[in-house]
């Protein structure tokens, strides 16, 4: 089963910390192009500043497109640092932090992008009337084909990195020290909240609403993890989420901020929520009817390490 995959390979602390450390070093590497940028870029302290704040490449003149590749350099870093722990400091395969499937159910992953992708549409269609001069469009074709072209095939590297991290490694390492599954599940939330609180969503729309809405998602992609046996949904879910909010809808204050088809000036917080939360709930009904989960009370059962076989 896919937390008890922990067990497979060396899982000693200090591997762990050391692990941590490169993953966290790659990061902070990754960004090193971005930040000469915008260094050289930035016509005075007060810019240099603003940016860091809100993200937005026009403050600086950068080309948005260009400025989100070097954005995304840092996952990319980061991923492959991922992978060089995984498998040459822990001696894992790395699809063991992944799926505890014999192969990735590459099926899994369309099918949730797909049906994310759909309901998320759907969800910023009855948006878009219920406050439709709040949408501005500013569809530019010459800067949206290269777009695409990054959303497609940088975006899920960072996706992917996001997801295999937190709700696979660290899911794991953390289910070796706690005894109920439900521990892993929310200590990795958390997580995952800290990790988006540098975002310029804080100061735009407050802490305490978004870390609702980033740990929140932290568990729902947990718990389809642990009750699909791997992250295959969920990394088709998050990969739909942030190709959306690059190709489609981006907002102002948000992480985000690209040449999208539209953008939205005012972010409606509570139905931001409660939009998430029906496209969530549907989506864990539908998974769950689809893929047959039935034993929802392993969610709160204890970690068994004596079945860490593959399903």
């Amino acid at each position: 089963m896919f937390l008890e995959n922990a067990t497979r390979g060396e899982n000693q602390f200090w591997r762990y910390f050391i692990s941590i450390l490169i993953v966290i070093l790659a990061y902070i590497i990754g960004q090193v192009p971005l930040g000469v940028v915008v260094f050289l870029m930035a016509p005075n302290p007060d810019v240099l500043m603003e940016f860091a704040k809100k993200i937005d490449f026009s403050l600086i003149g950068l080309n948005p497109n260009l400025g989100l590749l070097l954005l995304l350099f840092m996952f990319v870093l980061s991923f492959l640092a991922l992978l060089f722990v995984v498998v040459k400091i822990h001696n894992k395969k790395f699809i063991d932090v992944v799926t505890a499937r014999n192969k990735i159910d590459w099926g899994r992953i369309f099918w949730a992008f797909g049906l994310w992708m759909g309901l998320t549409i759907l969800a910023e269609t009855i948006f878009y009337f219920l406050t439709p001069e709040n949408y501005i469009t500013q569809f530019d074709l010459g800067l949206f084909i290269p777009l695409v072209l990054i959303a497609l095939l940088i975006m899920p590297i960072q996706t992917s990195f996001e997801e295999i991290f937190v709700r696979g490694y660290l899911l794991q390492g953390i289910g070796l020290i706690g005894v109920y599954r439900m521990v892993p599940l929310i200590v990795t939330s958390l997580v995952f909240g800290t990790l988006h609180m540098m975002n310029p969503e804080i100061e735009s729309f407050g802490l305490g609403i978004m870390m609702i809405f980033y740990i929140g998602s932290g568990i729902v992609m947990g718990l389809i993890a642990l009750m699909d046996e791997g992250l295959e949904l969920s990394l088709g879910l998050h990969a739909a989420n942030n190709i959306y909010s690059t190709l489609f809808v981006t907002y102002a204050g948000g992480a985000l901020q690209t040449p999208a088809i539209f953008k939205t000036e005012e972010l409606d917080q509570q139905l931001m929520l409660m939009g998430w939360l029906a496209v969530s709930a549907v989506f864990i009904f539908l998974a769950s009817k689809k893929y047959n989960w039935k034993n929802w009370g392993k969610l709160l059962g204890k970690i068994d390490f004596n079945i860490g076989s593959k399903v």
